[in-house]
């Protein structure tokens, strides 16, 4: 049987504050989505137990053996990892890493009935194992997405296919689309396969006139209105998205509806942009981006990254966003003009801290807008991390 479980989720913060590691897209796909794919079987999760309850209301279907672990011998993937190839049966007790040795996971039959991430971590640091490389990689950062991100989108892909529609005034050049039904293209669109593959998922709209540069995931539901996406870009579902987006991920629900530019940066659900929003992702010496992150510097070894973004957070207009910068959930960036590059969660301007109640009125008329309503276990962790974040 295979686990993946959460490891470093301070490293992901923003994005591991509401949902758990193994449910962060690396590409198209999330890090256990992509374990799934390339073992063809389900993957049990083992999470945080402070997320339980979350994971319970929004992935019942993991919940349902989440934290539980059968007695016998078992593969533990980190969350974070990518692996390049299935692993055949390990009879022994080892802990697998990638060409860096940074750990991908581990093989044991020392671990059996309820375990959480922190129970992990303590076995890890009690356990005195044979290290075995193997084929793969482990992105410890969610920037570190960054470095491989076309590849990622690439290597997801599902392969070609054309159950939607497609105008005849729409331009394709290449053959890697896939097109999946209750799609739509418009005349005017631009679809460009030849470096890269493209998918345009169910029931997306893509408005004319729009340029699509492979390799690129649209996700489902999604609108594309009047856009340039270029290579390397996710829109996950339920997007509606207008401007230039580079290499970046929206993980879902994430509205972009106007001019601006995002480029090589991580947004989590329920962003909204402010019309003419754009952020830097290139320092004028070209040198590498450094972040703040828990109130230390770190350098991302990346030429390009712009920022990350937490769930629920909006931009006035005019916002421009530093190279680097690192902002929480729930953030009311006002006024316009440059922000400061590191912005805490559940920020209401510079300045000032968005109330509790009128924050949760907000995010459930937003929702709502979508037919999505907030359930208790959300509004439960929302308030939890208020409460830890503002007191």
């Amino acid at each position: 049987m295979i686990f993946i479980y959460e490891d470093s989720w301070e490293n992901f913060e923003p994005l591991s504050l509401l949902r758990p590691v193994t449910e962060t897209r690396c590409g198209a796909l999330s890090f256990r989505e992509k374990l799934e794919k390339l073992f063809g079987e389900d993957i049990r999760v083992i999470i945080r137990e402070e997320l339980l309850d979350l994971l319970s209301e929004c992935w019942p279907e993991l919940a349902r053996n989440a934290n539980k672990v059968p007695e016998g011998r078992h593969l533990f993937i980190a969350a974070g990892s990518v692996l390049t190839e299935p692993l055949a049966y390990i009879d022994s007790d080892e802990l697998l890493v990638d060409e860096a040795e940074n750990l991908l996971g581990f093989s044991t039959d020392s671990l059996s009935g309820y375990q959480s991430a922190e129970s992990i971590q303590g076995f890890l640091e009690d356990a005195d194992l044979t290290k075995h490389r193997i084929g793969g990689r482990r992105m410890l950062y969610p920037w570190e997405i960054f470095a491989s991100l076309e590849l990622e989108v690439t290597r997801d892909f599902e392969g070609e296919l054309n159950q939607g529609e497609i105008d005849s005034h729409a331009t394709i050049y290449g053959s890697a689309l896939r097109i999946e039904e209750g799609a739509r293209i418009e005349a005017g669109a631009v679809i460009d396969c030849r470096k890269g593959p493209v998918t345009i998922a169910r029931n997306t709209f893509i408005k004319g006139p729009t340029l699509i540069e492979g390799p690129c995931y649209v996700g489902p539901e999604s609108i594309v209105d009047s856009a340039r996406l270029r290579a390397g870009t996710v829109l996950g579902p339920c997007c509606q998205v207008g401007g230039e987006v580079e290499a970046s991920i929206f993980h879902a629900y994430v509205n972009k509806h106007h001019e601006g530019f995002i480029g090589h940066s991580y947004l989590g659900e329920w962003v909204n942009l402010g019309a003419m929003t754009a952020n830097s992702d290139l320092k004028n010496n070209y040198s590498e981006v450094k972040v703040q992150l828990h109130g230390e510097t770190i350098s991302t070894s990346l030429m390009k990254f712009g920022c990350l973004i937490g769930d629920h957070t909006k931009t006035a207009i005019g916002t421009l966003i530093p190279t680097g910068a690192m902002i929480g959930i729930f953030a009311n960036i006002l006024g316009g003009g440059l922000c400061s590059k590191n912005i805490p969660s559940f920020s209401w301007g510079e300045a000032n801290v968005y109330e509790l109640k009128k924050l949760l009125s907000t995010a459930e008329k937003v929702m709502q807008r979508r037919d999505v309503s907030m359930g208790e276990a959300l509004r439960e962790r929302i308030i939890a991390l208020y409460k830890a974040y503002v007191g």
